[in-house]
């Protein structure tokens, strides 16, 4: 007998995300994780089970289902299920440098699952119509799909309160907040869990615990996404982009852009 959980891969042959409609047909499916990819399911009908991990949920409608990469799960549908997924990979994420959608993520990823309220569900319904369709109508998504997307996202996470979860409550989100929302990064995990009343040792026990990620690398991907988008997007120097991120020279500075990326700042910016 084969004991190996099987690893699923919905993303294949697409270049980071899937959007479409909930298969009707799924009924059972046997224990399984999924290759490197966030999956949200939005059930609109169906009843049943859904466990993800040790967590068993009760399907019912409207509910959003939040599945990470190394989350394994399993379904127990006893009805039609009518509703959407969307997979989306790391990879698909960081290539636009996009803070917003990368903390409206955050906090979505950590929930396993959020009852809406039934006079949403056709807003949210109709966001998924809409991405749907942008999807499938242009080869490369742009603007109008990444505003779609945060909407979708914002309207998703407007639920938070209605399930006893206080915005802000979590030391990670509290942690990405002071990354996203300010001018000037600092590089050191000590100075962001000083402002967050905690210790270092704490901030990155939160972190791992919400992305299995420490603090410090969490850190490091903030940094070199945000040099990544100055560098690419703007006219500044290299000497001002390593300003407005903390570092005291541009020799620290080349250092660790390299070390991190396998190439300078001035590399990534030839044509």
């Amino acid at each position: 007998m084969d004991y190996r959980i099987e690893i699923k891969d919905k993303a294949k042959n697409t270049k980071g995300i899937k959007i479409e409609p909930f298969r009707k047909n799924v009924r059972t499916t046997a224990p399984h994780k999924h290759n490197s990819y966030l999956e949200l399911v939005y059930l609109l009908a169906g009843t049943g089970e859904h466990t993800i991990d040790t967590d068993t949920f009760v399907i019912k409608a409207p509910v959003l289902h939040i599945i990470k990469e190394d989350q394994l799960h399993f379904w127990n549908i006893d009805s039609e299920p009518a509703g959407y997924v969307l997979i989306l990979k790391k990879i698909f994420v960081d290539q636009y440098f996009d803070h917003e959608l990368k903390y409206l993520l955050s906090r979505l990823s950590s929930n396993k699952a959020l009852y809406t309220d039934r006079d949403k569900a056709e807003v949210i319904e109709s966001l998924f119509e809409l991405l749907i369709k942008e999807h499938r109508t242009t080869e490369k998504p742009g603007t109008t799909f990444f505003y779609l997307m945060k909407a979708l996202f914002t309207k998703l996470l407007q639920q938070l309160p209605a399930n006893g979860q206080k915005p802000g409550g979590n030391l990670y989100l509290s942690f990405y907040d002071q990354l996203s929302g300010s001018g000037m990064v600092v590089n050191s995990v000590a100075y962001y869990a000083a402002l967050l009343h905690t210790s270092p040792q704490n901030l990155n026990a939160a972190c791992k615990r919400e992305t299995g990620k420490a603090a410090s690398a969490i850190l490091a991907e903030y940094i070199i996404s945000e040099a990544s988008r100055l560098l690419l997007y703007t006219q500044q120097s290299v000497a001002e982009v390593a300003y407005q991120l903390g570092f005291k020279d541009n020799s620290h500075f080349t250092k660790y852009f390299k070390k991190n990326t396998g190439s300078t700042p001035s590399e990534l910016r030839r044509p």
